[in-house]
């Protein structure tokens, strides 16, 4: 992917349409192939609003073309397991590739970016949470440097998740 232009950004209001946008592309493939992670309701513009501030989306382009986003929060008390005081680790959630730029480890400038901002604000921890049955998203974190720190399950509107919790040392 090096002759190609990737920029990522810090999201405003105005993104959050290209942001759905990536995610619906997410979803619907995920539904395709019987895998589905997320629902529509979960990723409309209303309900990331809901769940999240438009500033802590990021937002990923390949020569303009919106191409992958990520939340970075400073504080995710509901999944963790143990509290961890607010800016001590950046929580990395919701990692989303278009289909379009999968399969190139698009995904990796993500992650580079989100260790990058821990970095700027002398944060020494960067955690995210995954599907524990998802092989495939747990290697990627794997083989990028994450440490698998705990897995459990949790209820969560009824319906039973395993989850890995990730940890990448600074």
């Amino acid at each position: 992917m090096s002759d190609i232009d990737i920029t990522i950004k810090q999201a405003c209001i105005n993104d959050i349409k290209a942001i759905e946008e990536i995610y619906l592309d997410v979803v619907n493939w995920l539904d395709s192939i019987n895998k589905p992670l997320w629902s529509k309701e979960q990723v409309s513009k209303e309900r990331l609003l809901k769940d999240f501030l438009p500033e802590e989306f990021y937002i990923a382009y390949i020569n303009n073309n919106p191409a992958g986003c990520m939340v970075l929060q400073d504080y995710a008390p509901f999944f963790w397991f143990e509290p961890i005081e607010k800016g001590k680790s950046l929580f990395l959630r919701r990692l989303a590739v278009k289909r379009f730029a999968s399969g190139k480890n698009f995904s990796r400038y993500l992650l580079d970016y989100a260790v990058n901002k821990c970095r700027e604000q002398n944060i020494k921890t960067l955690r995210l949470d995954c599907d524990a049955d998802n092989q495939y998203l747990k290697r990627i974190y794997e083989d990028f440097g994450f440490i698998l720190e705990n897995q459990k399950t949790m209820i969560i509107g009824g319906k039973e998740y395993h989850i890995s919790f990730y940890v990448y040392y600074i």
